[in-house]
């Protein structure tokens, strides 16, 4: 069941002040990559543009300003369209 397994969510101004404290991660100049998330983090998009692609056939849309929570056992491939830059914390 796909339901919720990933959900985005416009930030507000402090919302992306508080999350700079965060890990930071880059894509660098790669235009896809796969990963198995086997624990629920939440991210904040800083740069860039992507589809995030689930095994369920979902595809969410993230660009910056959008706060991300993708839960435990969901299967993404990443297609980038802009190189991106996230803050993240695992939950």
């Amino acid at each position: 069941m796909s339901e919720n397994m990933i959900e985005v969510h416009n930030i507000s101004a402090e919302e992306q002040a508080a999350c700079q404290c965060w890990d930071l991660w880059e894509s660098g100049d790669v235009s896809e990559f796969a990963y198995d998330y086997d624990q629920d983090v939440q991210f904040i998009v800083q740069q860039g543009e992507a589809v995030i692609h689930t095994q369920f056939g979902d595809s969410v849309a993230i660009a910056p300003g959008n706060r991300v929570i993708i839960r435990a056992g969901v299967s993404g491939r990443w297609d980038i369209a802009a190189p991106i830059v996230n803050r993240y914390a695992y939950l």
